[in-house]
Parts: structure tokens; C-alpha cells; sequence
């Protein structure tokens, strides 16, 4: 059983050092996170505001970013879950006496869709500066626990000019790298395929908040857990192979779906020491009701080669 209790959470809409703390009202969240070049979003439902806090926050549109921050006082972390720029508003009612504003919002959204790179480099320039040029054109950091040092050695011999948008800067050095790039909570991160952020993984078990059966899919090993912050996109997450329900195949034989003809059908491996890399997370949250919980998405890493095992089982 888990020793995680007492929840916590924070809500701010601001624009630079001015903003409005929303977090002693009751507040429904979806935040989904993913390795991928799209940005990241939340869905933030607030009930019952006054009037004219809604008419500052929609119609004069005194704030761009929304800050949530989740997690327990005690026996659980708390932190930043999301962090973007409010995109889209909805104001209704869910009954005669409740009603709501619905807040969208993306990470890095304006980042990705406007960032303009116009740069030239000498010969001898590596990935590195490439990705840092970006970076500078987004105005946004470069995640330092993201391995850029394991790209070493890599130089053009000749002089490159940057000229475009910056995502496609990213986009194409991450494909000649191998990588993957994303945008999470205002930083940009380039990880290895096979890669995964600096640092010690998050150790996970039914006593650290592990909820439900985690389980091998063709999607990868899906895990259930009380929310944790501390559990990032790249990252990795630890939990005992024994945990996790396996479809194993006999072996020689091909997998062939129950309910299909033709086709092969695989399942993610699982890791002897029982280490994940995470490429989806979803937190979900509601401070006045049953959902708290964060949903992952991870591949295994191999233990000889501290790699991920990107080839699917069996």
C-alpha cells in the first residue's frame, strides 16, 4: 500500500511577475506529454469563478501562461506537471448553480509555430550548435540533463547556414543524429533513440504508487500510478519485472493475432533489472474527486548496454 497522502496542488495564470492563483477552487486537469516534435498540452476545467476574474482572464486577456503544479505533502513529490501558453477558452455551465471556465493551453506553442532561425556557421560546427541556434530562436533553454554530450566527435567539414523555422532545424539534426526532440515545459530536449535523460531513475512499487496490474502492450509497458511530477518525458522509472503481465509466445512460433489471418503482432520486453524508458506520460487530476493519477507509456533499457531496447519482443 502506498504511503502517499495528502494532495496538493497549484493553479497560476500569469504574465510575467503579475498573475491570479486559481488553486483554492475546485479543478479538474488532463495533461499529456509525449516524445514527439508536437508540443505538449492541458485541458484545465475551474469551477465557479467570479465573473469578473473570467472577463480579465478571457475577455481583456490579461495572461498568457498558465503554471499547474500536483502531487502530495507527504510521502509523494510535488512539482510542475505543466507549464505553457493559453491558447483557447471555454465558459459554460455543468448545472444551474455550476459553472465553469475551461482553459487550453500548449507547451511551447509559440516557440515551435514562430521560432526563425537565419545563422551561418564556419566548418567545423557540430549538432550541438545547430540545436543551440534553435534553441536561441525559440527562446527557449536547452534541457542540460539531456545527453547533447553523447553526440560528440560529430563536425561538418564544410560551413553550414541555418535559415527556416526552427523546429525543421530540429527536426532534420535529430534525424541525423538518431534522435528524437521535443519541447517539455518550456525546454528543449534532443535524446538518442536509444537514450534517456541524465540521472537516477524513479523507483515505482506498490509501495511508491504504483496502481493496478502495469502490463507488456504492442504499445509498450503501460503503467498506472498515483500522480508523480518527478517522472519526466526521456527519463527513466524502475519496477520489478515480476510486476508486469507478460503475453509470451511459445518459442519458434510466430505471433499471430487471436482474431487475425495474417500479420505479426509483438509486445514491448521487459528489462531483468526491471528499468524503463518513458516516451508518454498523462496526468490526470481532479482536487475534489476520485482521478490522480499519472499514466505512462515506457520501453525497456538493456542492462548489459544501458540502451533501449527499441526492437519489440518476442
Amino acid at each position: 500500500m502506498s504511503n502517499q497522502f495528502i494532495r496538493k496542488a497549484s493553479l497560476i495564470v500569469s504574465t510575467g511577475g503579475a498573475g491570479i492563483d486559481l488553486s483554492q477552487f475546485h479543478f479538474r486537469f488532463n495533461v499529456q506529454a509525449a516524445d514527439t516534435q508536437s508540443p505538449n498540452n492541458a485541458s484545465i476545467r475551474v469551477y465557479n469563478i467570479d465573473p469578473d476574474t473570467v472577463n480579465r482572464i478571457v475577455a481583456k486577456g490579461e495572461f498568457q501562461t498558465v503554471t499547474l503544479q500536483a502531487g502530495y505533502t507527504q510521502g509523494g513529490a510535488y512539482g510542475i506537471v505543466f507549464q505553457g501558453t493559453l491558447k483557447q477558452f471555454r465558459v459554460g455551465k455543468e448545472s444551474n448553480t455550476e459553472t465553469y471556465l475551461d482553459l487550453l493551453a500548449a507547451d511551447g506553442d509559440i516557440a515551435y509555430n514562430f521560432g526563425v532561425v537565419n545563422q551561418a556557421f564556419a566548418a567545423g560546427s557540430t549538432p550541438q550548435d545547430h540545436v543551440q541556434a534553435a534553441a536561441t530562436a525559440m527562446g527557449l533553454p536547452v534541457n542540460p540533463a539531456a545527453p547533447l554530450s553523447g553526440f560528440g566527435g560529430i563536425q561538418n567539414v564544410r560551413g553550414k547556414v541555418l535559415f527556416g523555422m526552427a523546429k525543421d532545424v530540429l527536426r532534420s539534426t535529430a534525424e541525423r543524429l538518431s534522435a528524437s526532440w521535443s519541447i517539455q515545459n518550456g525546454q528543449i530536449q534532443v535524446i538518442p533513440f536509444t537514450g534517456y535523460l541524465e540521472g537516477q531513475p524513479v523507483v515505482l512499487s506498490q509501495f511508491t504508487g504504483v496502481v493496478g496490474v502495469p502490463e507488456a502492450t504492442d504499445e509498450g509497458i503501460k503503467i498506472q500510478i498515483l500522480l508523480n511530477p518527478n517522472i519526466k518525458i526521456g527519463g527513466r522509472v524502475q519496477i520489478a519485472e515480476a510486476l508486469i503481465n507478460q503475453t509470451l509466445f511459445q518459442k519458434g512460433v510466430a505471433p499471430v493475432p487471436y482474431n487475425q489471418y495474417t500479420g505479426f503482432q509483438f509486445v514491448a520486453n521487459t528489462s531483468r533489472d526491471g528499468t524503463y524508458r518513458v516516451y508518454c506520460i498523462e496526468h490526470e487530476g481532479d482536487t475534489r474527486g476520485q482521478p490522480w493519477y499519472s499514466h505512462l507509456i515506457c520501453l525497456a533499457t538493456d542492462p548489459s548496454s544501458q540502451k533501449v531496447i527499441t526492437t519489440p519482443g518476442p
